[in-house]
């Protein structure tokens, strides 16, 4: 009662009823406050300031927020469940394929993929049979990556297809989230929007590990000062077992389940920070590109004799397909009139240089391949950069007939539909690959 008769004191002082409300939080005596508040809120219910508090403390207590609370247990029981499985398949002496390929490779980006899947089921998102359809579609690709290495003859081949095979299936885990996400939201800002949380859960994973490793050496450098050496099993529960934490936390953090994907917010937090970061360095990309075509005519044919310039070439092209997105504005973020004018030419010119290489890259990995003949790698390489060039033909031609009012937009549209094209183009490559070899 005591606090009752404080708070009465302070019914139409707002500044210290919010400095009562704070002291009470951190004194524990939040709910008494709470109870103060409706009954004084009983006797006067014309009271707007009461009437505010009354929703606002409402709102706190209610039933969306315990579920935003029990999101977060089940996030991290499942990342600790996640990471015991990446624990275990890491042990290289049972786990390895053919004797050549860690499970590990194959493996993690499917069990990471129904994790999080799990953890979104769990915040609310049921949809049991997509969960069931789509874990088992990632189980019988996997498994179509495992068995059909078997047709391919040449060891060489073989290899490269088992390489390729635990790349692209980053790329169909990753699929496979998205159309969970995306249940009843098809449209073209929501598409954008799981793009750009994908790229922000990139980021933000890397942070996770950058901050794991960190831990991880000064744990074992601490071990070692006092001569104690870990066993290999300990090793693998900090490196791999602590990697398998990252997928499932780093989705809780920037996502929230109970919000559709068009409303998340992009206008804080990391989101922010990702976004501002990659528009310095469209300028920056741009002065490198430049650079770069000046310098092709003196060594024109040096990429035409060098694998390792064309692995460069196509990291380029999947790093400025990065910076496009990450730098264009997202659904609801405001943009001033100077710098959306100025954003939208650094963009484009990106684009524009970007789309200059990536022929010159295609023409260098085509004589290649005439040249030695055709591997799995050239064809993946060949297919790449053929998607990437329409993609980015495409986004300079929507931005050549788009207005002031509508570039953005256009942007948007463009890496909806390539979304799509994607993955499914992974498909492709993972499915035709062995028929060829």
């Amino acid at each position: 009662m005591v606090q009752s008769h404080r708070l009465a004191e302070l019914i139409d002082k707002p500044e210290q009823l919010e400095s009562l409300y704070h002291q009470a939080v951190r004194e524990g005596w939040a709910r008494e406050f709470q109870e103060a508040i409706e009954a004084h809120y009983a006797s006067n219910p014309d009271n707007m300031l009461l009437a505010a508090w009354h929703y606002r403390l409402a709102a706190e207590a209610s039933p969306a927020r315990a579920r935003v609370r029990s999101h977060w247990l089940w996030a991290v029981a499942l990342a600790v469940v996640n990471a015991l499985v990446f624990w275990a398949i890491s042990d290289l002496d049972r786990f390895r394929y053919r004797q050549e390929m860690p499970h590990f490779f194959l493996l993690w980006a499917p069990i990471a993929a129904v994790f999080i899947m799990a953890f979104l089921y769990a915040a609310g998102q049921r949809s049991p049979r997509r969960f069931g359809a789509l874990t088992l579609a990632l189980a019988v690709v996997t498994g179509y990556v495992y068995v059909a290495d078997w047709w391919i003859q040449a060891d060489i081949f073989w290899r490269q297809y088992l390489t390729l095979g635990g790349i692209h299936l980053v790329l169909m885990a990753w699929a496979a989230v998205g159309l969970y996400v995306l249940i009843g939201q098809s449209d073209v800002e929501s598409r954008f929007a799981f793009l750009v949380k994908s790229l922000e859960v990139v980021v933000i994973g890397g942070l996770f590990a950058i901050v794991l490793g960190l831990f991880t050496g000064i744990t074992f450098t601490l071990f070692d000062a006092l001569r104690v050496y870990p066993s290999n099993v300990v090793y693998r529960l900090f490196f791999m077992g602590g990697s398998g934490l990252v997928p499932v936390l780093a989705v809780a953090t920037v996502y929230d389940p109970l919000v559709p994907m068009r409303e998340q917010n992009f206008r804080a937090g990391i989101s922010i920070f990702v976004s501002l970061l990659l528009r310095i360095f469209v300028p920056l990309s741009i002065l490198v590109l430049l650079v770069y075509i000046g310098f092709i005519p003196f060594r024109f044919m040096e990429p035409f004799y060098h694998r390792e310039a064309l692995i460069g070439y196509n990291v380029m092209l999947f790093a400025v397909v990065g910076l496009l997105l990450g730098a264009t504005p997202a659904p609801g973020v405001p943009l001033g009139e100077a710098q959306a004018r100025w954003l939208r030419r650094g963009l484009v010119t990106v684009a524009a240089l970007a789309l200059i290489v990536s022929v010159y890259a295609l023409a260098a990995i085509i004589f290649r391949t005439w040249w030695d003949g055709f591997t799995p790698n050239r064809i993946t390489v060949i297919g790449w950069n053929l998607v990437n060039i329409a993609f980015l033909a495409v986004l300079l031609y929507r931005q050549a007939r788009a207005t002031p009012a509508t570039w953005i937009q256009e942007i948007w549209r463009n890496f909806a539909q390539w979304a799509v094209v994607y993955p499914v183009w992974g498909l492709v490559l993972l499915l035709s690959l062995p028929w060829f070899f």
